[in-house]
């Protein structure tokens, strides 16, 4: 192997593979009577750990797990004047103009916006969550154009949740995902119209959270009930994790059913993760072969060595190396800040 190739795996190996071979023994544990569930870009490599933990024997789960090609910024788009989703779309930090909130946490293109919204509305500027009763009290006229606008994003995804097998009655969802509020599990549970469970790195408010009539179930693996800001490294500085585990395809902003019954799907701007991936391919490989050794070999993490190891590498310079630095960054667009990277935000 060449010598970046070892550094990526090896960096693989020590930041990602405890943390995954934590994380695997919690999903493994929560497994009965669940679908396992991979969300978003995160769940790509959640979803190529199990697979390649069922391969090897290593993992006993009652059903195979799938992995769910969704975002928060398509499900926003589907549910764009759901009076159910609203409010929590517009919860959530943003800061810019309207047309900017239609672009970039809507997923809606600009012949889109241009051609349901007045222009008047879109020159004027928010701040999520503070002015969220404005915002809603500014499209209040006009959601009802919206919903018609995305009826076939949200028609497909309900064929394509359907078509995944998430509305088996003799399987509750799983979601696994980093983390935090468990938003996109919140949207799938009044989608999808049951009731789901959520297995995170770190959930922010971990239990039962009501979803219209059903409940979506959070529990956090690393940390539960911790707060931003308030000296949790993992959650404070999670955007490390966020940028290595993402997808090749990067963000998915819309999907369509075509004719023949598949879909067809349509992503957002690629991240430095997206143009690298064939670097970013061996640190996970180096994060599940750690994982196989582990438990092929009786290894074990407590939640502490994973806290204890993940502030090291979030907080004193120069412990992650050079040849792993081009991965570091993350599409924020959702919240206005387009593509951030953690390592200068860091000063690490």
């Amino acid at each position: 192997m060449q010598a970046k190739s070892r550094a990526l795996h090896d960096f693989g190996s020590t930041f990602l593979g405890p943390a995954l071979h934590c994380y695997a023994e919690s999903i493994e544990a929560e497994a009965e009577g669940h679908l396992p569930v991979c969300l978003a870009r995160e769940g790509w490599c959640f979803y190529r750990l199990l697979q390649r933990l069922e391969r090897a024997s290593l993992i006993s789960l009652p059903h195979a797990p799938i992995y769910l090609r969704v975002s928060r910024t398509l499900l926003f788009r589907a549910m764009l004047g759901d009076p159910a989703i609203m409010p929590m779309a517009l919860g959530n930090d943003f800061s810019g103009s309207v047309l900017d909130l239609m672009r970039k946490r809507f997923g809606l293109q600009l012949h889109e916006i241009f051609s349901t919204l007045p222009i008047e509305l879109l020159r004027f500027t928010c701040e999520l969550p503070r002015d969220q009763a404005l915002v809603q009290q500014w499209l209040a006229p006009h959601l009802a154009g919206l919903a018609r606008l995305v009826e076939p994003t949200r028609e497909a995804l309900r064929a394509y949740l359907t078509q995944c097998g998430l509305d088996d009655p003799d399987k509750r969802p799983l979601m696994l995902d980093l983390g935090y509020s468990g938003t996109i599990q919140k949207v799938l549970t009044h989608v999808l119209g049951r009731d789901t469970s959520g297995l995170y790195f770190i959930a922010t408010k971990p239990g039962d959270a009501a979803v219209g009539t059903h409940h979506a179930h959070l529990k956090g693996v690393f940390h539960e009930g911790v707060g931003w800001r308030n000296g949790c490294v993992m959650l404070d500085r999670s955007l490390l994790f966020e940028s290595l585990l993402t997808a090749p395809h990067g963000q998915m902003v819309d999907i369509r059913q075509k004719h023949d019954g598949g879909f067809e799907y349509f992503y957002g701007r690629e991240a430095a993760t997206q143009r690298h991936f064939q670097d970013l391919k061996m640190v996970f490989d180096g994060a599940i072969d750690h994982v196989i050794d582990c438990r092929r070999h009786g290894v074990s993490y407590t939640r502490r060595d994973v806290q204890d190891l993940y502030e090291v590498f979030a907080t004193r310079p120069n412990c992650i190396p050079h040849d792993v630095w081009h991965l570091f960054s993350v599409d924020d667009d959702i919240t206005g800040n387009g593509i951030i990277n953690p390592m200068q935000m860091f000063a690490i």
